[in-house]
């Protein structure tokens, strides 16, 4: 047996969604397969350089104003950012199409290399599971799945923690671990190294540009008992 998968749980906050890649927060945490935490969850305040919306002053920014502007830009934050991702065998986040771009956006906005990384989205996989159709949102398929709602709402390492709360919820109602989670379903995973938007991986593992050989997570051989049925109910 190899060694463990590294989930890299992660979500970012921006100042203005008609700038590219104007992230004021990164926010992140990392556990192994079975959820053991071996990164505890924080936050990395960006200064974004840009012209807030005025909403997301008012009602999304979970700090004062006053922390984000004296935190450093995106391009002090980079190398720290980016050897996470360079750990972590999968990142898993919730509707991560806005945060895949964004990252995209702000390496080009400052021109910095891409961060190479494969990432699940629970927000798919919610969307496909039979329970909670009702359920909306990052807070309420947390609520759903875990019976209770998630804390620090809008907060980077806050809502990182809960989308890990939630996959460990769809895990252990489905008597499966993470990895097996994400081989069941590759319509929700995509690979940045190939392109943005969803992507059925492959067998072959993919040699990252930012200093490490990076591991797909091992795809077991079937039982003849097996069956493509859906994991998640």
């Amino acid at each position: 047996m190899g060694e463990d998968l590294k989930l890299l749980f992660f979500d970012m906050e921006f100042a203005n969604g008609k700038i590219g890649g104007s992230v004021f927060s990164f926010g992140y945490l990392m556990t192994d397969e079975e959820f053991n935490i071996l990164t505890p969850p924080a936050d990395i305040c960006i200064n974004p350089d840009c012209e807030w919306n005025e909403y997301v002053a008012k009602n999304i920014l979970a700090y004062p104003m006053e922390t984000i502007e004296a935190s450093p830009l995106f391009p002090e934050c980079y190398e720290n950012i980016r050897a996470l991702f360079a750990e972590a065998d999968i990142a898993v986040g919730f509707s991560v199409s806005n945060d895949v771009a964004a990252l995209r956006r702000v390496c080009e906005r400052y021109g910095l290399a891409p961060i190479l990384y494969h990432w699940f989205d629970m927000e798919k996989l919610c969307r496909r599971a039979d329970k909670h159709k009702e359920a909306h949102g990052l807070a309420g398929y947390v609520t759903a799945w875990c019976g209770q709602a998630p804390e620090n709402q809008h907060r980077s390492d806050g809502d990182a923690l809960a989308t890990m709360h939630l996959m460990r919820a769809v895990c252990r109602d489905a008597h499966v671990d993470a990895e097996m989670l994400t081989i069941a379903y590759p319509e929700c995973c995509g690979d940045t190294t190939v392109q943005n938007e969803p992507k059925k991986k492959k067998n072959t593992n993919t040699s990252a540009k930012n200093g490490k050989r990076r591991r797909r997570p091992r795809h077991r051989k079937k039982k003849d008992t097996e069956t493509n049925t859906p994991i998640v109910s």
